[in-house]
C-alpha cells in the first residue's frame, strides 16, 4: 500500500502516439504545400518559414530556460506553429514581422496559460489576427510569384460574372441620358423665349443706371485722389523700414534653398533604393474578386497559381496532407468534413440567391480560394483547442462553416477563416460540457447538475 496512485481527470484511454510523432506527421503534410510556395514566390518565401519557424522553437527554449520549466522543443509543436505562422504570411513581408508573430504565439498564447495542452485558442491563429491588427498594410500586401513555377505558368484569367447584367445596365444609362438631353433642350426654348422679352425693359434700365453712375463717379474722383497722395507718403515711409528686413530674409531663404536642393538630388537614390526591396508586383487575391461575384480561374485557384500567402495557395496540396492525415487518424474527419460541406451548401444557395450565372463553379471558387483549406485540415483540427466529443466537433465545425460564410457572403473582411475559427475556440469548453457523454445509469438532469 506504499505505491501512491495517481488520479487524473478523464480522457483515461490514451492514444499509443507519442507528440512528437504526431507534430513529425504534421510537418510531412504540410511540406507539399511549402515547398510550392517556395517554388512559386522566390527565395524570400524561404527566408520568411525558416525564420518563423526557428523563432518559435527558440522563443520556447528560451522561455523555459529562464522560467526554469521543463524543456518540451523536442516534441515538435513549437515547430509546427512557426511554421503555420510563415505559411500565413505574404511572400514578400519583412523578415521580423513573422518573428514577432512566432514570439507572440509561443509566450504569449501558450506559454503563459501553461504551455502544450492549456492553450485556449490555436497559437498560430493567434499570432496571425495579431498581425494583422499591428501591420494591417504590410500583412495585406500580396504579390505575384516570383519564383520558378510563375514563370513557366499561365496567367490567371479572370472574367465577370455579371458582364450581361452591366451590359444591360449600361443601355438603360445611355436611354435615361437621351430622355434628359430632350428635356434640357425643350427648357432652353423656354428660356429663350423669356429672355426676349425682358431685353427691353433691361435696356431702359440700364441707361438710367448709367447716368446715375457717371454723377457718382465725379463725385468720387476729388476723393479718391486725395487718398491715393496720403497713401502714397505712407508707402514710401514703410518700404525703406521693410527693405533691410528683406535682405536678411533673402540670405536666409539662400541658405535653405541650397538645403532643399542637396535634398532633392538625393531623393531618386533613395526612391530607387526603396523601389529595390520589392522585386513583384502587388496584386488582389482571388477573394477580392470573388467578394464582387466576379469569377476566377478554377484551374489556377486548385493548382495554386494565384497571388496569396505562403502556404494557402495551392488548394490540391493542402488537400493531399490533410487526407494524408485523416488516413493515418492524425485528425478527425468529422472537422474538416462538415465545415468544408457546411460552408460549401451556404454559398451555393447564396450564389443561386443572388442570380449568379454558375452557382456550383462559384462554390468551387470560393473552397479553393483563401485559407479555407488549410484552416480545415491544419487549424480547426487543433487538439487543444477543438472538441474532445465526436458530436461536438460535428457542432464545432458547423459554427466555424457559418462563420465562415457570414464573413464572406456578407462581412467587411474578404477571408473570415481565422477570426472564425478563433471564435470556435473560445466556445469550446461551452461545446464540450453541452456534448459530454452521460455515464450508464446517471440521467442527464443528475450529470449536468
Amino acid at each position: 500500500m506504499g505505491e501512491k496512485l495517481l488520479v487524473s481527470p478523464s480522457p483515461h484511454v490514451r492514444a499509443k502516439g507519442k507528440t512528437s510523432l504526431i507534430m513529425l506527421m504534421v510537418i510531412v503534410a504540410l511540406l507539399p504545400s511549402c515547398v510550392y510556395g517556395v517554388l512559386n514566390f522566390g527565395m524570400h518565401a524561404l527566408l520568411i518559414l525558416v525564420l518563423s519557424t526557428g523563432s518559435a522553437v527558440a522563443a520556447e527554449l528560451v522561455y523555459e530556460l529562464v522560467m526554469r520549466k521543463k524543456i518540451t522543443v523536442t516534441d515538435g509543436s513549437a515547430a509546427v506553429t512557426g511554421l503555420l505562422i510563415g505559411m500565413n504570411m505574404p511572400p514578400m513581408i519583412a523578415w521580423w514581422i513573422p518573428v514577432i508573430g512566432s514570439v507572440f504565439a509561443i509566450v504569449v498564447v501558450k506559454q503563459l496559460f501553461g504551455g502544450l495542452g492549456r492553450n485556449f485558442m490555436n497559437p498560430a491563429l493567434a499570432a496571425r489576427c495579431f498581425l494583422v491588427l499591428a501591420f494591417s498594410a504590410q500583412m495585406t500586401a500580396f504579390t505575384t510569384g516570383t519564383g520558378v513555377l510563375s514563370q513557366v505558368t499561365e496567367p490567371t484569367v479572370m472574367a465577370e460574372a455579371g458582364a450581361e447584367a452591366d451590359a444591360g445596365a449600361n443601355e438603360t444609362a445611355g436611354t435615361d441620358a437621351d430622355s434628359t438631353a430632350t428635356a434640357w433642350t425643350e427648357a432652353q426654348t423656354e428660356a429663350a423665349a423669356k429672355t426676349d422679352a425682358d431685353s427691353a425693359a433691361t435696356a431702359e434700365t440700364e441707361e438710367k443706371g448709367k447716368a446715375a453712375a457717371a454723377a457718382k463717379t465725379d463725385a468720387d474722383s476729388a476723393a479718391t485722389a486725395e487718398t491715393e497722395e496720403k497713401g502714397k507718403a505712407a508707402a514710401a515711409a514703410k518700404t525703406d523700414a521693410d527693405s533691410a528686413a528683406t535682405a536678411e530674409t533673402e540670405e536666409t531663404a539662400d541658405a535653405a534653398s541650397g538645403a532643399t536642393a542637396e535634398t532633392e538630388a538625393a531623393a531618386p537614390e533613395t526612391e530607387a533604393q526603396d523601389s529595390g526591396k520589392l522585386d513583384a508586383v502587388s496584386t488582389a487575391t482571388p477573394l477580392k474578386y470573388l467578394k464582387k461575384g466576379q469569377s476566377f480561374d478554377l484551374k489556377a485557384l486548385f493548382l495554386g497559381n494565384t497571388p496569396g500567402t505562403i502556404g494557402e495557395t495551392s488548394a490540391l496540396l493542402l488537400l493531399i496532407g490533410g487526407i494524408f492525415l485523416m488516413l493515418l487518424g492524425v485528425i478527425d474527419w468529422r472537422i474538416p468534413v462538415f465545415y468544408i460541406g457546411s460552408f460549401g451548401v451556404l454559398v451555393l444557395i447564396t450564389a443561386a440567391a443572388r442570380g449568379y450565372d454558375a452557382p456550383l463553379q462559384y462554390m468551387l471558387q470560393e473552397l479553393f480560394a483563401g485559407g479555407l483549406m488549410m484552416g480545415a485540415f491544419f487549424m480547426a483540427t487543433d487538439y487543444v483547442s477543438s472538441p474532445y466529443t465526436k458530436s461536438g466537433r460535428i457542432l464545432f465545425a458547423l459554427i466555424i462553416g457559418v462563420m465562415t460564410w457570414l464573413y464572406r457572403m456578407f462581412g467587411m473582411y474578404k477571408e473570415g477563416v481565422s477570426n472564425a475559427i478563433i471564435l470556435a475556440n473560445c466556445l469550446t469548453p461551452l461545446i464540450d460540457r453541452l456534448t459530454r457523454p452521460v455515464a450508464f445509469g446517471i440521467r442527464k438532469k443528475e450529470a449536468s447538475s
